[in-house]
């Protein structure tokens, strides 16, 4: 409350500011805002969205040749948004014990990095991709008629000798931070002759306990001064690159399992660029803490009398509670 004194000077608060004296002079300041507490349900809210937005980081790092920084604006923003909702799909792990290999990879299925040339519209005949008895990727494709098969630009199009496209198989392990490139497949196509139909095994092993991405670029291939095929022409508004099939191959590391010894059982690999670990450590730390606490007031209230270790409330007498 502001205080009008006899000389007309003003002090102590009023609403959002606070009036006080300073040489001779009445300053207004406004009052410091003060921070909410957040409750133990928005932080780990918060954590997991952290966790989901390094993962999405990283595989974005990994597969920077996939797409080749030739996306649309808003592809960090959905990509964050599809790792988040694969972690929030979860169905074998709580909110606050689990990362993306808990997730529903289902999510990241048919994701496009240029939303302005998606791979689907480019390339009418959609690649399947299945996962083999002996571990191995699948990659089926019909075949498709002469000029039939693609849809590219003019402008790209008058700039292109031929088209490749490529396959991906990555291997990614949060949980004991290493990614590896299992295997790569180029499929040169050209307009101007049919396209035979696909079906290949693509090489490689994948790592223990991994979770594999498989994508598909589309690279335009310009003409060199000798004739042969040159660089690429692909341009920011025509880049198709899409995520094909995400799946899981075995049961990852657990969580309770130290991340030393996690990183060690991955350490022959590149490491990965992920601070997923530190940030559900710093969760399970909180949640420890919630819950001695909470175990702390239970037994508070049982000293009080409020309820006995059989569920029944007592009849304390002389004793006043507050409703």
């Amino acid at each position: 409350m502001a205080i009008l004194e006899r000389n007309g000077a003003l002090h102590g608060t009023a609403g959002t500011v606070v009036f006080r004296r300073f040489r001779n002079s009445t300053v207004v300041q406004g009052l410091p805002k003060r921070k909410k507490k957040q409750t133990p349900a928005s932080q780990a809210s918060a954590g997991e969205f952290g966790v989901a937005s390094t993962a999405a980081a990283a595989i974005r790092l990994v597969l920077r040749s996939v797409f080749r920084n030739r996306h649309d604006g808003a592809m960090v923003n959905r990509f964050n948004s599809a790792v988040y909702q694969s972690i929030l799909r979860s169905k074998t792990a709580l909110r606050g014990a689990r990362d993306l290999h808990d997730g529903d990879l289902s999510c990241l299925e048919g994701f496009e990095f240029n939303a302005g040339s998606p791979l689907r519209e480019a390339l009418k005949v959609r690649p399947s991709v299945s996962l083999t008895s002996g571990g191995k990727v699948r990659v089926q494709m019909d075949g498709w008629g002469k000029l039939s098969g693609l849809k590219i630009p003019s402008a790209v199009k008058e700039a292109t000798d031929s088209y490749r496209l490529r396959f991906l198989v990555t291997a990614l392990n949060f949980r004991s931070e290493f990614y590896e490139y299992v295997a790569v497949k180029d499929v040169t196509v050209t307009d101007w002759k049919d396209m035979e139909a696909l079906d290949f095994e693509m090489d490689g092993t994948i790592p223990q306990g991994c979770m594999v991405l498989v994508t598909a670029s589309l690279d335009c291939l310009g003409i060199s001064d000798t004739g042969a095929g040159g660089g690429l022409v692909n341009t920011p508004s025509f880049s198709p690159a899409a995520i094909l099939a995400a799946f899981r191959t075995t049961e990852p590391l657990s969580l309770e399992e130290p991340l030393k010894a996690r990183k060690e059982a991955g350490g022959r690999h590149p490491g990965l660029c992920y601070a997923g670990n530190e940030l559900l450590e710093k969760m399970a730390k909180g949640a420890e803490k919630m819950r001695a606490r909470e175990k702390r007031g239970s037994r508070r209230v049982r000293a009080d009398g409020i309820a006995g270790s059989d569920g029944e409330m007592p009849f304390v007498l002389g004793k006043r509670f507050s409703l």
